[in-house]
């Protein structure tokens, strides 16, 4: 770079906190260039040194409106028609933010506003923080989604996704905003699919798009009944694939989103005995803390493995070879083997619940990936010893987490699952039963899941001799247990 370059990043460069490579203070950085992005450096001088803890937790400013705002607790008027039409049931407190800020999306009502304003506070306890593997990620998160949801078009795609997610959200921790949420929820839902669907990718910000609608669709059809998270996350995958290798180089931050469809389309693969679209290699994401699964991104190959394993033996009819056995003895071999891959500041940057929670996911996640290899080999009704030891020790950890963090793991949910399926004996399975809220914390929806999934395999080993791991998918088993 020459003398005359710039010291100062331009404002993209630093929000994404991405190297700002530019020649001169006067033309527009490489970034922006291939982006086709307006480079520019209006924010202002920031003193060195850290900042204060409390200036980091202020709220993330966006553009405030010349129109009048509404900032306190508004009715709303159901005397207007459109509005008696659409939600004539209940009234909502609106905030300031994007709620009082109309000539930011003019097309939204206030109603959707309100559920969208959900995604800028940065400063108080957000709704998606349960996602999150820790605190330390809930500022960027918030920073991430806000800044692409404020893009021009055709990026615009992202409100509809953004809304329908938020709405649901809100109307999963609020009983009373329920019905309205659900409304709102499903009608933007189904205008961020078409968006979907017809989104092809030919630069970089096509992929973060397909990516952001991926992860919103499959949040929102994980709160709703039949909202197919597994047929998103596999549409998605399928059409970002082509492109992995890309992704492999931009920040690894968009590769967050991406292990999060990952997550969802494996674990319930895992049910199905069917094939992941994407393997992620075991170097692919080294030394990196992943948002949503922490240290753990490098198990989801072995869980690609196992997937595959079980996709055979189920075409196979359940007949178990030479050559199978050896698959799954390299599998075992290798999960035996597996450590998380923590990078060398891992200890400094994190808070010890944040890393307490990291090394108690990973071990979760290795424990369950070895006992389904137990079961490809042996059905419910055989070694059931060793299968009982295995998940006694899964949901010991997930207690222990529980105690030591006091918050559900993300990424827990489907290993608790899997683990229940060997208890036996009435109370047994009540105390299983009673600590799903604990451990369940996505959405009330995953919670009525779990306790289906878990009553419909007991029911089926309480009046069989075998059942095998491929015929779980036969009990309507469904994989929608992503955190």
């Amino acid at each position: 770079m020459s003398p005359s370059a710039p010291k100062r990043a331009c404002d993209q460069c630093h929000t994404l906190k991405e190297k700002c490579r530019r020649p001169s203070a006067t033309t527009s950085c490489e970034r922006c260039d291939r982006l086709n992005q307006t480079c520019k450096t209006t924010r202002n001088m920031e003193k060195l040194g850290r900042k204060p803890r409390i200036t980091r937790k202020l709220s993330y400013t966006l553009p405030t409106s010349n129109f009048s705002s509404v900032t306190h607790t508004t009715k709303l008027d159901l005397s207007s028609p459109q509005n008696n039409n659409l939600y004539p049931h209940l009234y909502l407190p609106f905030d300031e933010g994007l709620s009082s800020n109309p000539v930011l999306f003019p097309e939204l009502d206030q109603w959707e506003r309100r559920f969208l304003n959900l995604m800028k506070d940065l400063g108080a306890p957000s709704p998606l923080d349960k996602f999150l593997i820790g605190p330390s990620f809930h500022e960027a998160h918030h920073r991430f989604f806000v800044q692409n949801l404020l893009r021009p078009a055709p990026t615009s795609i992202l409100k509809d996704a953004t809304v329908a997610c938020a709405a649901v959200l809100l109307g999963d921790q609020h009983a009373q905003y329920t019905k309205t949420s659900i409304e709102v929820g499903h009608r933007r839902a189904a205008l961020a699919v078409s968006g979907l669907r017809s989104l092809q990718i030919s630069k970089e910000q096509d992929l973060v798009t397909a990516l952001i609608l991926g992860v919103s669709i499959v949040t929102f059809a994980m709160h709703v009944v039949d909202g197919q998270p597994f047929l998103i996350s596999h549409y998605t995958l399928a059409l970002v694939k082509p492109v992995y290798h890309t992704l492999l180089t931009m920040d690894p931050s968009i590769m967050d989103l991406l292990m999060c469809l990952v997550n969802t389309e494996t674990f319930e693969c895992l049910i199905r005995s069917e094939m992941p679209t994407i393997r992620i290699g075991e170097y692919d994401r080294c030394d990196v803390v992943d948002r949503y699964i922490g240290i753990s991104s490098s198990i989801f190959g072995h869980l690609y493995d196992l997937c595959e394993a079980s996709h055979l033996m189920r075409l196979a009819g359940g007949r178990m070879d030479i050559e199978m056995v050896e698959r799954l003895d390299a599998i075992q071999d290798s999960l035996e083997r597996w450590t998380p891959s923590a990078p060398p500041d891992f200890i400094e940057r994190f808070t010890q619940c944040e890393v307490v929670g990291m090394f108690a996911q990973a071990k979760v996640l290795r424990l369950t990936a070895l006992l389904i290899a137990h079961r490809l080999r042996h059905p419910y009704g055989q070694r059931d010893k060793e299968a009982l030891q295995l998940s006694s020790t899964i949901t010991a950890e997930i207690d222990m987490a529980l105690q030591s963090t006091g918050r559900s793991i993300p990424c827990t949910t489907l290993p608790y699952t899997i683990a229940c399926f060997e208890v036996t004996g009435t109370e047994a399975r009540a105390v299983v039963v009673g600590k799903i809220p604990e451990v369940v914390t996505f959405s009330r929806q995953a919670q009525l899941q779990v306790g289906r999934s878990l009553s419909s395999v007991w029911n089926a080993r309480d009046g069989e001799d075998q059942i095998y791991w491929f015929d779980l998918d036969a009990f309507h088993v469904d994989g929608r247990m992503m955190f």
